[in-house]
């Protein structure tokens, strides 16, 4: 029998899952507690996508050996793809448990809250990875990146050039040096330790994406705005070629369609005032790029702000009124107990992701594109505070385009011009259309005076949400030194505020052409124009 699993490991090992699945099956018949041939059903199965049936074979393996670790490892593997988070960690921890040496369990615990941002965690667990295997590439690599993160460039540089020592084409390590480098301010050296990469060919279309767009930004940087141009549009229609076939029929809030339905719906909701106190944070929304982060930094260091991270806390309402004709049409007659259960949900939902008491602190929910949710915003929180960031359409637009971000509907709009400037269009049309109905109290705070004059306009925003001014606002610089933050502003609002964004996509009009036309609307709306006039008092 250990013969037919030896050979049904190695008919695995070598991608005959056919002849492996034979194989294990036979052992079965003979021994229907031999939990090694379960699990290695199990990994077929889930290999197959057929994630139901590897469960099973997992469950029914750790029924018969539940100290098995890598039995434990492969079914928490399973747990986290299918997204039961807690359920991956608890299997993954029973394992390490059971064998506090095995180092593979460790890693993918680790690697669990790397996916999950709790990089506080990660860290701790890569660190005892590389305790007991100080050669583990990826734990070096990964590890590099999330110190890079939150500023500790000495000890990121240190493990990214140990990582390469071992292998030597290692993108994440690769990327860790290009991004110090980037902060360093040396921009050949970014093209230098990426430029490689990419001329082998071998990258993931989402790797070389990231790689071209992080050599675009070094070729900007050292003025060289055609070739960065260039740069920009090749890593864009790597990713638009590769994600096209899956943005197909999705529907979603942030769907370019549901947009425009929610844009068209503004103008036949009735908004009431609240019928009795409801509990309600403030949200803080605008386009993606706009200056966002740098309002989160900023307002996180006041002593009773607490700001959430870029998270969907709003899903449930998302989900029980699609951005559809009927399904707005529902928000808008939703009952006062649908209401209340929604919002209970969202707040069960920030209470999982703050971890913590913050009794007494204005909770600010930061999400740029909860723009679009406006009208989910005011039937669940009718009289919440709204904080829109603002910034020139064509920097703002511009910067979407040069920005790897995570894929979605929206995001994908941000790879080609023409889609980033009608997004731009829909989007803004939401809030004005808000604003104009008088559904939410609005702050408009925009991105050039917080440049130009930060005293007056932080100072209007704060007393906006109803505290004091602190001088600690001053200060957000420290508080962003201390945070990890994830948007890719991170580098930036480190760094003192500077006016070279400002005005940015000139340096680019000559390959923009007029594809910034449309926009011209929304520059004059703003007031972003010399001698247009703004129609809008912000």
């Amino acid at each position: 029998m250990q013969n037919d699993l030896q050979r049904a490991f190695v008919s695995y090992q070598r991608g005959d899952r056919q002849l492996a699945a034979q194989l294990a099956q036979k052992v079965l018949k003979r021994d229907r507690r031999a939990a090694d041939a379960m699990m290695l059903l199990g990994l077929i199965e889930k290999d197959q996508g057929n994630f139901a049936r590897a469960r099973d074979w997992f469950r029914q393996g750790l029924k018969i050996a539940p100290r098995h670790t890598n039995l434990l490892n492969v079914a928490g593997l399973l747990e986290k793809h299918v997204g039961d988070h807690a359920r991956a960690e608890a299997l993954l921890r029973k394992s390490l448990a059971v064998d506090p040496s095995f180092f593979h369990a460790r890693y993918n615990l680790a690697n669990l809250f790397d996916s999950l941002h709790d990089y506080v965690n990660a860290a701790e667990q890569y660190r005892r990875v590389l305790q007991q295997q100080p050669d583990h590439v990826e734990a070096l690599a990964n590890l590099s990146t999330i110190l890079e993160a939150e500023h500790q460039l000495d000890e990121a540089r240190s493990l990214a050039e140990r990582a390469l020592k071992i292998s030597p084409d290692h993108f994440i390590a690769r990327l860790t040096l290009a991004n110090i480098a980037s902060r360093e301010k040396s921009f050949g050296e970014v093209v230098n330790l990426l430029d490689p990469l990419i001329q082998q060919g071998r990258l993931s279309p989402v790797n070389h994406s990231v790689a071209v767009g992080k050599c675009a930004f070094a070729f900007e940087k050292q003025g060289n705005y055609e070739t960065a141009f260039n740069y920009y549009q090749a890593a864009n229609q790597v990713l638009h070629k590769a994600f096209a076939p899956r943005m197909q029929n999705l529907q979603s809030l942030y769907a370019p369609e549901a947009v425009e339905q929610v844009g068209k719906a503004v103008a036949n909701f009735t908004f009431d005032a609240p019928a009795g106190e409801v509990e309600s944070p403030v949200f803080l929304v605008g386009f993606p790029r706009s200056g966002t982060t740098l309002l989160d930094q900023i307002l996180t260091s006041h002593s009773r702000v607490t700001v959430l991270e870029e998270r969907e806390n709003l899903i449930d309402a998302h989900t029980r009124f699609p951005a559809t004709e009927s399904g707005l049409r529902e928000l808008q007659n939703a009952d006062a107990e649908t209401l209340s259960d929604l919002r209970r949900k969202y707040w069960k939902r920030v209470g999982e992701e703050l971890g913590s008491d913050v009794t007494g602190q204005l909770i600010v929910d930061k999400l740029p594109l909860n723009a679009i949710a406006l009208l989910h915003i005011a039937r669940l929180f009718p009289g919440a505070r709204i904080l829109v960031a603002l910034r020139d359409p064509r920097d703002c637009v511009f910067s979407c385009f040069q920005q790897r971000f995570g894929m979605s509907q929206a995001m994908f709009q941000f790879l080609q011009l023409d889609t980033a400037v009608s997004y731009y269009g829909n989007v803004m049309k939401i809030v004005t259309a808000m604003q104009d109905a008088g559904a939410l109290p609005m702050h408009f705070v925009r991105y050039e005076r917080v440049i130009s004059d930060f005293r007056q306009e932080v100072g209007g925003m704060i007393s906006f949400l109803g505290l004091d001014w602190e001088d600690s606002l001053l200060d957000y610089q420290s508080t962003a030194k201390s945070r990890h933050i994830s948007t890719p502003s991170a580098p930036q609002v480190i760094q003192p505020l500077y006016t070279s964004s400002i005005g940015k996509w000139q340096n680019f009009q000559p390959w923009i052409g007029d594809r910034f036309k449309p926009l011209e609307p929304w520059v004059i709306e703003w007031g972003y124009q010399a001698t247009g006039k703004s129609r809008r008092s912000t």
